[in-house]
C-alpha cells in the first residue's frame, strides 16, 4: 500500500469514527472510576438493618435510582441517629458531577437535605474538592462476611468546616449503604 492510499484510509477511518461519535468530547460522560455508579439500571427503595461498634442497632431507609449511563442517586435516612445522606451523580460532557449532602434531623425532606458538596470533572479513582472533602471509588469492601463492590467512599476528615455529622460514609452501587464513621469513632455497619 502506498503512502497516499495509507492516508486516505486514515482520514476515512478518523471521519467514519467521528460520525458515530467515537470522538465527540461533547457527549455526556462520568470520568474515571465513578463511571462505575451509573453502569447499571435500577431503581429500588428499602430499609438496611445496620449496627454499631456499641451493639446499638438501628434502621436505614435508603433509595437508589441509577439510569445507565447517565444518572446515580442514592439517599439514606436513619431512624435512631437520624443521620441523613445524600448522592447525585450527572453526567456532562467535562466528565460529570457528583453532589454529596448531609445533615441531621431531617427525615420525610426533599433534597437537597443540606449545601451541597460538589466535585467536578470526575477523574480517576479519587478526587478532593476545594473544601477538603473526598471521594474515592474502591473495587469492593468487606462487611462482615460478604464482599460488596463498585464501593463509593465519602471522606469528611480533611475538610476544614465540615457541614456533616459524621467522618466517613461507604455506599455500593448496586447494594446501598454499607458503613457510616461518626465523628466520635462509633462506626455503623451493615447488618449480614
Amino acid at each position: 500500500m502506498n503512502k497516499f492510499s495509507t492516508a486516505t484510509t486514515l482520514v476515512a477511518l478518523t471521519l467514519t469514527l467521528t460520525s458515530c461519535g467515537m470522538f465527540d468530547v461533547d457527549d455526556p460522560y462520568v470520568g474515571g472510576d465513578f463511571a462505575k455508579l451509573v453502569q447499571k439500571e435500577q431503581e429500588w427503595g428499602d430499609t438496611v438493618k445496620v449496627i454499631d461498634n456499641w451493639g446499638i442497632e438501628d434502621s436505614y431507609r435508603e433509595r437508589i435510582y441509577s439510569h445507565k449511563p447517565e444518572y446515580f442517586e442514592f439517599e439514606a435516612h436513619g431512624f435512631l441517629n437520624e443521620i441523613t445522606i445524600g448522592v447525585r451523580v450527572e453526567c456532562d460532557e467535562n466528565g460529570g458531577k457528583m453532589t454529596v449532602s448531609c445533615l441531621r434531623n431531617l427525615r420525610n425532606v426533599n433534597w437537597p437535605y443540606g449545601p451541597d458538596i460538589v466535585f467536578k470533572d470526575l477523574d480517576g479513582n479519587k478526587m478532593t474538592n476545594n473544601d477538603g472533602y473526598t471521594v474515592r471509588m474502591l473495587d469492593s469492601m468487606k462487611v462482615g462476611k460478604r464482599t460488596f463492590k463498585d464501593v463509593l467512599e465519602f471522606d469528611a476528615t480533611g475538610a476544614e468546616e465540615s457541614s456533616c455529622n459524621f467522618d466517613k460514609f461507604y455506599v455500593a452501587a448496586s447494594d446501598g449503604l454499607l458503613r457510616i464513621d461518626l465523628q466520635d469513632s462509633i462506626t455503623i455497619e451493615r447488618k449480614p
